[in-house]
């Protein structure tokens, strides 16, 4: 039987994504019309391809639940995902990546999410297809993010989840230029639930980050987060400069080679702490910065008329651009 809520679908959309959004919105609708009344998809256009849009408003032409939010330019699937939750109007909303996630896991997640948790969160159940580097190096970081910084994200999680709209109201108030959903959606609390799946792969395209927007993705949920890398690296230089005052009195002696390697090391540490104290001022000065993380470029709902049963779905469409906090 259907219920009465209303289920808002974020998908963002960037690259060349024509080949997968097709199918992922026929199969997101066939799910949805047999699971409730009232629904919507959000494409978030996050510099997506010319072919890609031109695809996107042909089903503004053919759907009456579509909306399709362009931003000004390419600011990064978080960012995107960010823009998305700020205009969903459901009670519950989802959170989809068109190539990797399968439409057809929505009731399941949906009906977690009603009967016993605020936030239901995908965990991928392998990561076989992953190249050996990448996980290890995945591994590296949930360990430590999760036993020494004690973030709190779960391991091999994933963008699909299905959140309250409590939980998106408190997201929603959390502003900053970085929105990182999985660090966020363990922050606010509220209760969570996790939803062991296999992601798909429609395109056949590699489904992993570039090793630069990894490594990056890996450092900003580490120092937008903590202060322990800092604390570390400082505590650190402060115990070789007392073993290298204990080493200067009882060497006073010793043989060159000793001590260019002793500077050496000493001008590593002394480098080391100059970069990780630049990294935090950067991010500091970053996040006080007094200005929008994105800019919507247009803002079109589908041109189809809609239902009589749905009047509660946005009607209207912006073609002017539009600021958003």
């Amino acid at each position: 039987m259907k219920t009465e809520s209303l289920i808002s679908v974020v998908a963002p959309l960037e690259g060349d994504s024509a080949a997968a959004v097709g199918a992922f919105v026929d199969e997101t609708v066939a799910v949805l019309r047999e699971l409730v009344t009232h629904y919507e998809i959000i494409l978030v256009d996050d510099g997506a391809s010319e072919e890609t849009v031109a695809q996107v408003r042909a089903m503004l032409a053919r759907y009456d639940f579509v909306r399709f939010l362009r931003l000004s330019r390419h600011f990064g699937e978080e960012t995107a995902i960010s823009a998305g939750l700020d205009v969903a109007i459901g009670d519950y909303v989802i959170v989809m990546l068109p190539n990797m996630d399968p439409p057809a896991l929505i009731p399941e997640f949906f009906e977690r999410a009603q009967s016993d948790a605020d936030i239901v969160y995908g965990v991928r159940l392998h990561r076989k297809t992953e190249p050996f580097w990448y996980r290890l190096g995945a591994r590296v970081f949930y360990w430590y993010i999760n036993s020494v910084v004690q973030a709190g994200i779960p391991e091999d999680s994933t963008q699909f989840r299905c959140m309250s709209r409590q939980v998106v109201n408190a997201i929603t108030q959390i502003r900053g230029p970085d929105q990182y959903l999985r660090l966020l959606t363990s922050y606010i609390g509220f209760r969570k639930r996790a939803f062991p799946y296999s992601p798909i792969n429609r395109t056949g395209a590699p489904t992993v980050r570039p090793k630069r927007e990894a490594v990056n993705l890996a450092r900003a949920l580490v120092m937008d987060h903590t202060t322990h890398p800092l604390r570390t690296v400082i505590w650190t230089g402060a115990a070789l400069a007392l073993l290298n005052f204990i080493f200067v009195a009882l060497h006073t002696r010793t043989d060159g080679n000793g001590a260019q390697l002793h500077s050496a090391l000493m001008f590593f540490v002394s480098a080391m702490m100059i970069a990780m104290v630049g990294e935090y001022v950067g991010g500091l000065s970053r996040r006080l910065r007094d200005r929008p993380s994105y800019y919507v470029r247009e803002e079109q709902t589908s041109s189809v008329l809609l239902r009589e049963e749905r009047k509660n779905v946005v009607e209207s469409s912006h073609p002017e651009p539009i600021v958003r906090p």
